[in-house]
């Protein structure tokens, strides 16, 4: 019922991820992959509508991680579709899995020759900390080129946001996160333009919709705010680093504080707003 295979090939790819890894990071990625699905995509796996999935299929999540999401959804579909999860470390992988999952070492930016034309759908959830705009445009074209002509591509993205105030430890939080950002080249648009970049890279039928959590017309606002402040809480150990790095903090103990202020600031409700976008396009059926 269970597999346990792994292909291990070490791509040659320079890292810009912005964040680190700690012991929890497996915990804190599951927990913050349900929670965005349950709340951006209402608890559906593949926002992509009318897309029929058959025994045969593959599907291919890039950046797999945990592989949390690739794992749900092989209990939604037909044993016989194929399910393949690729990263560019193997540590968060899962040694146990359906015998229809495999978890291979690979960079989107350059993909097998082989899977061309191959996955019925692609899979991309929360790369803003890991790719610089000229590597999302190589990755968006890897992806376009292993899709199947009229297959599809889902991705779950943000960006750094403006605080709506000119002070507070969340406002200092954003300010540290876009530094970190341009210190690595990462993008600060990408809920702008990420509908553009698909349509560049040549998919079609593109729809983005943004959404500003929490959303403060929730029917369960209070969920909804207690996961986001999870997602920032956790956060703050894995980004340690990178915010030293951007000369804003000196000590690791002033971030320390910032996440003790920032604790106490979600302590109520804030009217600080983060933007998640959800996107999915088409290869052209030809």
């Amino acid at each position: 019922m269970a597999g346990n295979s792994t292909h291990i090939e070490e791509p040659p790819f320079v890292s810009h991820y912005v964040l680190s890894y700690t012991e929890d990071e497996q915990e804190r990625l599951n927990s913050q992959n349900r929670y965005l699905t349950q709340v951006l995509c209402e608890g559906r796996l593949i926002c992509v509508p009318d897309i029929s999935l058959d025994p045969g299929d593959e599907i291919l999540e890039s950046a797999t991680g945990t592989g949390i999401w690739l794992l749900d959804v092989a209990h939604k579909v037909h044993p016989n579709v194929s399910l393949t999860g690729i990263d560019i470390s193997q540590r968060l992988f899962p040694t146990q899995h359906p015998r229809n999952v495999t978890f291979a070492v690979h960079t989107v930016t350059n993909l097998p020759e082989s899977w061309s034309n191959r996955f019925k759908l692609v899979n991309q959830r929360l790369v803003l900390g890991a790719l610089t705009s000229e590597q999302w445009g190589l990755a968006l074209s890897e992806l376009y080129r292993v899709l199947k002509p009229g297959g599809w591509i889902q991705l779950l993205e943000s960006s750094p946001a403006k605080a709506p105030s000119s002070s507070g430890p969340m406002k200092r939080f954003a300010d540290a996160v876009a530094a970190a950002f341009i210190n690595k080249g990462l993008p600060l648009d990408l809920n702008e333009t990420l509908d553009q970049r698909l349509k560049d890279a040549g998919f079609v039928n593109v729809q983005k919709r943004t959404t500003a959590l929490p959303r403060l017309d929730s029917q369960d606002l209070d969920f909804e705010f207690k996961g986001l402040k999870r997602i920032f809480m956790t956060s703050i150990p894995v980004l340690k680093p990178a915010f030293l790095a951007t000369g804003m903090f000196k000590l690791e103990e002033e971030i320390d504080t910032l996440g003790k202020d920032l604790d106490q600031e979600w302590d109520t409700p804030s009217q600080f707003l983060w933007n998640y976008s959800v996107a999915y396009a088409q290869k052209p059926d030809i």
